[in-house]
């Protein structure tokens, strides 16, 4: 029985990564905006994060902050992350409260996919590059708010 189990649950963790993975791969019609963030985290069963951010949309340029908690991931990590946004049609549906799934794994250097939906409908797709020592498959909420 023993020789199964540990199969049965690597099959498991797998299915799970590789269903996340598809959760937070963005479309391939063309986004309503875009956006450049660097955020930091940290985690330990919870997680915490804090950036900022620029959004490009329709011609304008707006500075946002970032900040995250959640749970799920352990260890420090530099996110450096461009997003794809769906679902956007007038500038200040973009702030707000988000909810996402995200996963990832940082061995000094590695990547991220996230999936952040906020209470307006917008849908945010991440896709960037990690520096540090972390992991991350987890759920979390972020308050996204302009600087200007």
């Amino acid at each position: 029985m023993k020789s199964i189990i540990a199969p049965a649950l690597a099959g498991l963790a797998a299915l799970l990564l590789g269903a996340c993975a598809s959760t937070t791969t963005a479309p391939t019609t063309p986004p309503a905006a875009t956006a450049r963030i660097e955020e930091w985290s940290a985690a330990y069963y919870g997680s915490a994060s804090s950036g900022k951010g620029v959004l490009h949309f329709n011609g304008q340029r707006r500075s946002f902050s970032i900040s995250s908690v959640g749970v799920g991931g352990s260890g420090g990590q530099k996110v450096s992350a461009n997003a794809k946004i769906f679902n956007l049609d007038r500038i200040q549906d973009f702030t707000g409260t988000y909810t996402g799934v995200s996963n990832g794994l940082t061995l000094i250097n590695g990547t991220m996919h996230a999936k952040l939906t906020n209470d307006n409908g917008v849908v945010m797709y991440l896709a960037g590059e990690t520096t540090g020592l972390a992991s991350s498959m987890g759920v979390q909420k972020f308050q996204i708010s302009f600087m200007d």
